[in-house]
Formats: C-alpha cells, structure tokens, sequence
C-alpha cells in the first residue's frame, strides 16, 4: 500500500541484513533539510503507516527514513518470524548507518510499539550518531489477554516448530478511536493478522530484559509518548518503567488516546505530532 502523503519518497530501494534479507527502505525530505527522523514501525505492520508523521515533519525541516522490518510489508523474510529478537536490533543498527550516510545530522530514531520495544533495546548501547530517542506506546507489556492455550502453544511450538503462524487476536479497533484508520489498518494487506510461535517467545523475553533494566537508559535525550487508552500495550507498564529512567526522559501521557497515537482523530493527533515536532526542534 503507497503511503499517504504530500512528500512521496525522493528515494526508495532495498538494504541488506546481515543474513541477507532484503529490507525495504524509503526517504522522504523536502528541501534542504536540517535533521533527520529513522521510523521504526510496529509489530506486524510496516513503514508506510507513517504518513502523519512525515507530513508533520517534513514542512518542519526534517528528512524522514522509514523501513520495513523483516517480515513485514514488502521486505524479506518470512512473515512475522525471528530466530531470535535481536536480529531486528542488528537490522536497525545497519538501518542507522544507511541513515547515517543519507541523511542530515543530526539523527533521531522514533519506535512505535514493538518498535518501541526495538528502540529502547538498541538505545541502552548508545551507538553513536544518535541525536535522541522518541518511542510511542512502546511494546513494554502486552494488555490484550493471551489464552492459556495459546500461551503453551506458543511455548511448545517455539522450539518443536518455530515458524507456526497463530492468529494474534487483536481487534483492528483498538489501535485507533478514529474510525477511517481502522478501515484502513484492516484492509491494508501488508498488515499481518498473525504472529509466530519463536516471535512471540522472543518478544516476551526481550520485555522482560528491557523491563529489567530501566537504569540503563539514564542520561540519554529520550521522548516517551503514551495514549493511556491504549488496549493493545499496557499504559501503566509503560509508566512505571519511564519513571525509573531519570530526568533526561521526557514523557508526554494523551488520556484517552488508543494505541497509534499518531493515527488517532485529528485532533488529538495534531497535539501529538506537535509535542514530537517540538521536542526535535528543540533538540536541533
């Protein structure tokens, strides 16, 4: 699906992982541009859901990179799949030099979700280049129940049969109050509705890692955005983490809001993207 903008990409193509997936890239920038933006999408979603972010931020000066993860959208891999969670660390840190060399300095990374989730994990390694951080709802702790069963199957299946797709169980409505976004989000063919048995094994233990270690995102320029509607993540995990990371976190809470706070009524939305703009300009 062509993302929905009034920037298309001024360049799009393919970088290779390091076991050589193929993973799609695209750069939106206007103008001379003055600061760059890295978008890494959430779970089984992909990079050309961001539209309101690069609309905002383009008018704005910035350049704005985002990619498909690996199996997801139109990159390699199969679909909604790891080996193990880090593999999606090591994509992103060849995703920040790809960056690195294309775009203007300084550079900011933004996760949403399981992006978030991404994030968080590569940022306690303060690689260099990074100008700062931002993540939304990050993918701390799951918030829609998951079976029992599900739960042991997953479990089971994860060593016996890694690559099992399992329905993922969350409702389209509940990433967005506004109604035409969720018409979207469940038409969009590249949004997968399924998980796999290793992913789901792999992203609970990544949690719980991060989760373990709050401490080691102190002192770095970290913008966390939360909708405390959302019924996809849990809002208060989230919280408790962020309040353990020190005072160079900033954390802006939207009552009410769902999970894609980006994509959310125009309204709220609007104020959302503003705090991001705000935070970047300020940075720059």
């Amino acid at each position: 699906m062509a993302i929905q903008t009034r920037f298309p990409p001024a360049e799009a193509g393919h970088f290779s992982s390091g076991d050589g997936v193929q993973l799609q890239y695209r750069i939106h920038r206007g103008q001379d541009p003055k600061f760059s933006v890295l978008v890494v999408h959430g779970f089984a979603e992909h990079g050309n859901r961001y539209g309101h972010v690069v609309d905002e931020l383009v008018p704005a000066g910035a350049a704005v990179m985002t990619y498909d993860q690996r199996g997801h959208g139109t990159s390699g891999g199969k679909r909604v799949f790891v080996s193990r969670f880090g593999e999606y660390g090591d994509d992103l840190a060849l995703a920040l030099e790809l960056a690195g060399r294309k775009l203007p300095q300084p550079l900011f990374v933004l996760g949403h979700s399981m992006g978030g989730l991404i994030v968080l994990l590569a940022a306690r390694k303060k690689p260099a280049g990074v100008a700062g951080w931002i993540v939304s709802n990050p993918g701390l702790r799951n918030k829609v129940p998951v079976p029992a069963w599900k739960e042991s199957l997953a479990k089971v299946a994860s060593s016996l049969a890694p690559g099992l797709s399992i329905p993922s169980g969350i409702p389209p409505s509940h990433v967005s109050r506004d109604k035409d976004e969720v018409r979207e989000y469940d038409g969009d063919m590249l949004n997968n509705k399924n998980a796999t048995a290793r992913w789901y094994t792999e992203f609970v233990a990544a949690q719980a890692d991060l989760l373990a270690q709050p401490e080691a995102l102190q002192g770095l320029p970290l913008l966390v955005q939360v909708g405390d509607g959302d019924l996809i993540v849990e809002p208060a995990a989230t919280l408790d983490f962020v309040s353990k990371t020190g005072p160079s976190t900033e954390l802006k809470v939207y009552p009410g809001l769902y999970h894609e706070i980006y994509n959310e009524l125009a309204a709220d939305r609007q104020r959302v993207l503003a705090d991001l703009r705000g935070w970047l300009l300020a940075r720059v």
